[in-house]
């Protein structure tokens, strides 16, 4: 398999990277498809549709990422990754990254095989000389990820009433409440805004981390280092530049 296609995101860097697609709603993203694959015809009547799946491929361990994101420590140096050094039980940030689950009950990125899958909103299909580009809302994906796959997200068919959580039902996730000074958020574009607020209430920290009030933490995100701490379930901004 090639890629159709590459994402671009506000989020060059692993950190901060929603867990999953629409925990950040108005999180921008646009589909920019390979030469080959840049025809208008391609995507002929997708307009008509307002969901999507994206099937797209993790470059070692995270989207778009490189080995260096990979993260292990002296228990699991030997289990994360991907492909040939893959783990048949992960620790899932939802239980706190201290408990392990099977794999295949998780939508870990350390899987036998790379390949990730996201449902993603319409925000729009642009026609460029280039060829056409679909914008997206709500994409979990690092900016310059492999897109290998489009296809439409058809109710009757993807919904089903009756399913279930599994083990995720008994772990809420708890969101964070930001406190975004005004003078702060005026450094900001406004349509980068909503989606910046709900990648922070997400909690961008390592789950499992230390509760340490006093560090400073970097996010890179649309262009400006978001600098914030964490006290509790309270995530202050700091500094934006």
């Amino acid at each position: 398999m090639k890629p159709i296609a590459h994402i671009h995101t506000d989020l060059p860097q692993k950190f901060g990277i929603p867990r999953n697609s629409f925990l950040a709603p108005h999180l921008k993203g646009s589909i920019v498809f390979e030469p080959e694959f840049a025809l208008d015809a391609a995507v002929a009547g997708l307009e008509s549709f307002s969901h999507l799946w994206l099937i797209w491929q993790f470059e070692n361990g995270t989207p778009g990422g490189t080995a260096k994101d990979i993260a292990t420590d002296s228990a699991t140096a030997n289990k994360a990754g991907t492909n040939d050094n893959w783990s048949p039980t992960v620790r899932p940030p939802r239980l706190g990254g201290t408990e392990r689950v099977g794999v295949f009950a998780t939508r870990s990125p350390f899987r036998p095989n790379p390949i990730g899958l996201t449902c993603v909103k319409i925000d729009g299909i642009e026609h460029s000389e280039a060829g056409p580009i679909i914008h997206v809302l709500g994409a979990d994906l690092r900016d310059g990820t492999p897109i290998l796959d489009i296809k439409p997200y058809i109710p009757f068919a993807d919904c089903h009433e009756d399913a279930s959580g599994g083990w995720i039902e008994d772990a809420p996730w708890q969101e964070l409440e930001v406190e975004f000074p005004k003078e702060l958020q005026q450094r900001v574009e406004p349509e980068k805004l909503p989606g910046l607020v709900e990648v922070l209430r997400q909690d961008p920290r390592r789950a499992g981390s230390k509760h340490e009030p006093e560090r400073i933490y970097h996010l890179a995100y649309a262009g400006y280092d978001v600098a914030f701490t964490v006290d509790g379930m309270c995530l202050t901004l700091i500094e934006i530049s």
